[in-house]
Formats: structure tokens, C-alpha cells, sequence
């Protein structure tokens, strides 16, 4: 059975995990450093493959493609980091996607944060040292750029029924080729791109409001099918997400 657990502190969030859901839980636009705690998985980051076994650690920086098959039995560790964090972490260049035998070290911060004994700039800090990241004096090359209006078209509009054939009016391009570059650049569909969308505002409004008022406003068919799309992608059902966050 796949568990997961969620501990989020303003600008960083921390899930672990065994087994897998709709992995990876990254969406878009955070920054996300990982490791595996046990077993094994084939690993696509930037269209870079790796097998990564216990102890090694994975980067994801923000809007940046990722895939993941596990193998065995596995479980895991990643580290989300959001806002200003996201974007001091996103201005450091990383010149590989993959560490090995590093987990360990990544975990015992985890932990560290967890009990309050480092702060989040600490973190994030230490993690760039433990990374060897470095800050780039060359500007991140943007996206395709009608991709990047594509996106931010489905940030703007995720409360509203995805319609492929407008969002592709938006951006000029045919549905069936916007559809092939959104997968090539971004690792997914822009339908997942928008389903991650609702997901994250689904997790700011959970703990404020009720289901069946959020499932209106963010124009879901019924509260089932809600919750069916927001443990697809968290790996938790609604309710069970709320109660872990009100015991942090």
C-alpha cells in the first residue's frame, strides 16, 4: 500500500512517500530536490535518464520535464521549494540532475528542518553547498516561448473546464502540435499541466473551505471526481491531506 506524509513550513514543503501515485509530486513551478530511501527507478529529468538506487539524490529545478518508473520496493523523499526560495535556487545552475550516495545527508536536513533546528535560508543553503550549485552569471533560457504563454494561460484560466482547441487559439498553434511541444518541453500533456494547476489551488483552499463549495468554485463535475484527481496526484485523499496539515 503507498503512504505518504506531508510536512510544509511557508517556502518549503517535504513529502516521503512509499510506493508510487502520480509521480513525480512537482508541479512546475517549484524547485525540487529528492532522494531514495529504498528500492530503485529509472529516472527522465530534462530528457537525461538514470537509474537511481537507495542514497542517491535527484534535481528538478522549476518547469523543468520529469519522469519516473519505480522498481521494487521503493520509497522516497523530496524536498519542494517554493516562491522566493524556488527563485534564489532557480538562479544557481546545476550542471547534473543526479548525486549519488548523498541521501543520507539530504534526509539528516530533513530531519534537522523538521525539528526546527535550521531555518528554511539555512536549508536552502546548505543544500546549495551539498549540491556544489553555483550562481550562474548566464540568464535562464527561457521556454518555447508559446509554451510558456500556453502555461501561463492555464495558471490564469485552471478554475475554468480545460478547452484544448481555445488554449490553442491562444498560442496560435494547432492542438495536435501544441499538444506533441507541451509533451517535449514540459515531460506532460498540457491536460496534466492544467490537472496540476487545480491540484495546487485545491491545496490552498482545503483547509478554508468545504469540498462541495471548493469543487464549484474550481468547476469540478462532482466532489468525487475531485478527490479522485487530487490523490492521483498527491497520493492521499483530500480529507486525509487536511488532517496531516492540521497536526504540523
Amino acid at each position: 500500500m503507498n503512504k505518504i506524509s506531508f510536512y510544509t513550513c511557508n517556502d518549503i514543503e517535504i513529502v516521503t512517500g512509499t510506493g508510487m501515485h502520480e509521480f513525480p509530486y512537482h508541479s512546475h513551478n517549484s524547485y525540487m530536490a529528492g532522494a531514495v530511501l529504498d528500492g530503485c527507478g529509472e529516472f527522465c529529468i530534462d530528457k537525461h535518464f538514470s537509474i537511481l538506487n537507495k542514497n542517491d539524490v535527484y534535481v528538478v529545478p522549476s518547469n523543468t520535464a520529469m519522469s519516473m518508473k519505480p522498481m521494487h520496493d521503493f520509497s522516497y523523499i523530496t524536498i519542494c521549494f517554493k516562491n522566493d526560495l524556488a527563485n534564489m535556487l532557480n538562479k544557481c545552475e546545476a550542471k547534473k540532475y543526479y548525486y549519488r550516495n548523498l541521501g543520507y545527508i539530504l534526509l539528516n536536513m530533513s530531519d534537522n528542518f523538521q525539528a526546527k533546528l535550521i531555518d528554511e535560508n539555512t536549508f536552502t543553503n546548505t543544500l546549495i553547498k551539498l549540491l556544489n550549485l553555483k550562481v550562474s552569471n548566464t540568464p535562464l533560457q527561457p521556454k518555447n516561448s508559446m509554451i510558456t504563454k500556453a502555461m501561463q494561460y492555464i495558471n490564469d484560466n485552471c478554475a475554468e473546464k480545460f478547452d484544448l482547441e481555445r488554449l490553442a487559439e491562444e498560442v496560435f498553434l494547432s492542438k495536435y502540435y501544441l499538444v506533441r511541444l507541451f509533451r517535449r518541453e514540459m515531460g506532460i500533456t498540457p491536460h496534466q499541466y492544467y490537472q496540476q494547476c487545480k491540484v495546487r489551488e485545491l491545496r490552498k483552499m482545503a483547509p478554508c473551505f468545504s469540498q462541495k463549495n471548493i469543487a464549484y468554485e474550481l468547476n469540478f463535475s462532482t466532489q468525487s471526481h475531485m478527490d479522485s484527481v487530487f490523490k492521483k496526484y498527491m497520493g492521499i485523499t483530500m480529507k486525509n491531506y487536511i488532517s496531516s496539515i492540521e497536526h504540523k
